[in-house]
């Protein structure tokens, strides 16, 4: 998981807390590497399909979850 990260833990949570180090990212992407030849496989969109179902959806699931009922702020003005 990587993505841009506050210096600071925001306040009103704990620094000490295990998760404190997630809790600094604004925001949060998930990678995977595939080699050169992985992707001259005739077969790796399927490849690719398969590991987003394994990989990506259950952190997909888990953020929409976490955030349900969730409302952006309005700005005033």
């Amino acid at each position: 998981m990587k993505g841009t990260a506050l210096k600071n833990v925001p306040s009103g949570y704990d620094a000490n807390s295990p998760q404190a180090e997630y809790l600094k990212y604004k925001s949060w992407y998930v990678e995977y590497s595939f080699s050169d030849e992985e992707l001259m496989e005739k077969d790796i969109v399927v490849h690719m399909a398969r590991l987003f179902q394994i990989i990506m959806k259950p952190f997909n699931d888990y953020l929409n979850k976490a955030l349900e009922g969730f409302v952006m702020p309005q700005r005033l003005g």
